[in-house]
């Protein structure tokens, strides 16, 4: 049915591809992209040079992307993707958010929990192997479980014939492709070098996601295996991993118009939407979001203003929430901007009075009832999930549902709860009092308690019914603020070896024990699983028609075909240049030294070392300057098609060194993940210059930099 669709669509549009600046590439589907453009652009290297050689010096972070610089394993990345671990490491006395941090030997470096490395060794089609089963399902609920099944057992079978390989499993273009990546992931990463906040996010929350942007933001790790080359916990004993491939750091002059491209792993974007699904996604899902982290950060930062031990606990997620919330406002202002409701309204119009004329199936139909579905059980499910947020909530919840799941079969299990899954969660589970703050759980708890008291009666989950009952706002405001209080006046779950220790109790035990938040979470996590697998019969028929449309919208609009973003290794390419936001304004794509110092308030986060200004008003610029610009480059724009996952990706010259690190997009280019505009669409770069400098002349970290390979 699908290729009557594509033919029909061919014989109206013509077959001609378009090729767009707009794209985030996998490896294996480089031929897509014309080699000759890109050769004439400025780039050197074959594919082949692309594929296996230099991206396998790129690695995923896990919500960040990074790169082997040296032969002894030291890891660049952004210093805000760095930033748990340097707030892990900080307290009052050693802070080392404010006054950064420099390792000058191995010994000295310090442990990053919960960071890990991954380098892709392999890609592998298994989509016919998947879609061979799942076509035959009775109903799309059995569709969907067909899939979550065969997938996990083909990381399972993977993992067990090779000896420390990370398999898994991701599906393309809504469900037509499924990939194997094997991986190599390394769970021993240490802390190397950060800047001073002041330089690694000169700027904070005002600039972010703007420009003109003056950021150094970029830090460095470092990854340890055993002493036989094998993946391991921390360990004193573990070695500096030694990577085949690494990247050069260039030196070289930059202007406008210059080739680079950026490997990376970006999250996700969903570019092939309805006019429907942007229709609600704009006007009920952003603005939801938008209240949910603006209030958590309120109720955060006046914690935090109660002394300095407690603002750096919660520094690491102020950060993030303020980050997420900024690019949902983005999106938000974006989609109004170039008016992508109406504009793919119309197109879906269009495409409609297409297939009515040939009297055939239209899948955007299908999909606008599926969405509409979907939507209306929205809002509580995302409050539900958004609770987890809360650290004690969230533990008790992983702690009941590991309890139910590890009574069943590991194929049977929920894939989260398998047993490759088991010891990141226990980590977690650890690593969560470095900055549990009980009474902030506490409040944070009854705030998402009493946003379901605010709901219709019969949109409020079960569970919030069974432990808080009926009656007004008022009477459920009251009942929520005595029970929570009670709850945590007894519970274990702010104490790390009970939260161990629940975690390895069996049901039957876990069930006797008297831990009232406990039991609330368990109850409130199998509600939101049963709730969730209710959905797979929503999830399983969105895998089936999204295919379809994904490939009726791209024909239809004759853009060149790729995937959304969904974590996987991409390649994106374009060139430094700058915009224009508005009527009658251009930004040029350099900032410079000189506009750091122009910033600076004294206040933060505009406040600048102390040292740095000195260096600025010494004109010791050393080999950073630039003769073109008369100044030390900061930050770059350039036009490459990127998204959150960047972040920390190394951006690269023709010849595959890093002439700096993604960081960020501006504002206008947020709504991109939806809708790209290639006339407003930018990334923002740390320019390696200014890296260098910051290393040299500003931390004096001359051990870090005879570890680099430099290229002028």
């Amino acid at each position: 049915m699908l290729k009557k669709f594509l033919v029909i669509v061919i014989l109206l549009l013509g077959a001609n591809i378009i090729f767009a600046d707009e794209g985030m590439f996998p490896l294996n589907e480089l031929n897509h992209i014309d080699y000759n453009k890109l050769k004439k652009m400025g780039l050197n290297l074959t594919y082949d040079q692309i594929r296996n050689d230099v991206s396998k010096a790129v690695v995923s972070l896990g919500g960040g992307t990074g790169s082997f610089v040296s032969k002894d394993g030291l890891i660049i990345t952004n210093h805000h993707v760095a930033f748990r671990a340097i707030q892990f490491n900080a307290s009052a006395k050693h802070n080392y958010i404010e006054n950064g941090f420099y390792a000058d030997s191995f010994e000295k470096e310090l442990p990053a929990p919960g960071y890990y490395a991954d380098i892709i060794l392999d890609i592998k089609d298994v989509t016919d192997r998947i879609l061979k089963k799942a076509n035959n399902a009775k109903n799309d609920a059995e569709r969907f479980q067909i899939i979550e099944d065969e997938i996990k057992k083909i990381e399972k079978e993977t993992e067990s014939k090779e000896k420390n390989i990370r398999a898994s499993v991701v599906s393309f273009y809504g469900g037509k492709q499924f990939l194997l990546f094997k991986k190599f992931r390394i769970n021993d990463i240490r802390l190397v070098y950060a800047p001073p906040r002041s330089i690694g996010e000169f700027g904070g929350d005002i600039d972010n996601f703007e420009w003109p942007r003056h950021t150094g933001d970029f830090s460095f790790l470092r990854a340890y295996v055993d002493k036989d080359g094998n993946p391991a916990p921390y360990s004193k004993d573990n070695v500096p991993y030694h990577p085949k491939h690494f990247l050069k750091i260039s030196l070289k002059p930059l202007k406008t118009g210059d080739f680079s491209f950026i490997l990376g792993f970006p999250g996700s974007t969903d570019r092939y939407m309805t006019g429907k699904q942007v229709d609600l996604f704009l006007n009920d899902t952003i603005p939801l979001r938008l209240k949910l982290f603006s209030d958590i950060i309120n109720l955060m930062e006046e914690e935090g203003k109660k002394n300095k031990e407690l603002q750096v606990r919660v520094s690491f997620w102020v950060k993030a929430l303020n980050n997420t919330k900024k690019y949902y406002e983005g999106v938000q202002a974006g989609l109004k901007r170039d008016k992508v409701v109406e504009k793919f309204y119309l197109r879906d119009k269009k495409i409609a009075n297409f297939f009515k004329k040939r009297k055939c199936r239209n899948p955007l139909v299908e999909i606008n009832k599926l969405s509409e579905e979907i939507h209306k059980i929205q809002k509580s499910l995302t409050i539900m999930a958004y609770s987890n947020f809360v650290s004690t909530f969230g533990a008790g919840a992983r702690i009941g549902r590991w309890a139910e799941e590890k009574t069943k079969k590991d194929l049977e299990r929920d894939p989260q709860f398998m047993d490759r899954n088991i010891p990141r969660i226990k980590r977690r589970l650890e690593t969560m009092q470095r900055d549990l703050i009980p009474e902030l759980d506490k409040k944070m708890l009854k705030y998402f308690m009493k946003l379901f008291a605010d709901l219709p009666e019969n949109e409020r989950p079960a569970t919030f019914t069974k432990y808080f009952g009926k009656g007004s706002k008022e009477q459920l405001y009251k009942k929520i603020d005595t029970t929570l209080d009670d709850f945590y006046k007894n519970t274990k779950l702010t104490d790390k070896d009970a939260r161990l220790k629940y975690f390895s109790m069996s049901k039957k035990q876990l069930k006797k024990v008297d831990d009232k938040l406990l039991h609330f979470a368990w109850d409130f996590a199998d509600e939101l699983n049963e709730k969730k697998e209710n959905l797979k019969g929503l999830n399983g028929a969105a895998m089936r028609l999204k295919p379809q449309v994904i490939e009726v919208i791209n024909e239809f609009t004759r853009k060149e075909l790729y995937p959304d973003a969904n974590g996987t290794l991409r390649l994106t390419y374009g060139k430094i240049c700058g915009y224009s936001p508005k009527d009658a304004v251009w930004y040029k794509p350099f900032t410079t030294f000189s506009g750091v110092i122009e910033k600076e308030t004294g206040k933060e986060p505009f406040k600048n070392p102390k040292k740095l200004i000195e260096l600025f008003e010494k004109k010791d610029y050393g080999q950073y300057f630039d003769k073109d610009l008369g100044d030390i480059p900061v930050n770059f724009l350039t036009d490459n098609d990127t998204t959150g996952g960047n972040s920390g990706s190394p951006t690269l010259n023709g010849d595959g060194e890093i002439i700096g690190l993604l960081f960020d997009g501006n504002f206008e280019s947020i709504s991109s993940d939806y809708y790209f505009n290639p006339s407003l669409t930018r990334s923002i770069v740390v320019d390696s210059r200014y890296i260098l400098f910051i290393l040299d002349k500003f931390s004096k970290a001359q051990n870090l930099i005879k570890e680099l390979t430099v290229v002028k």
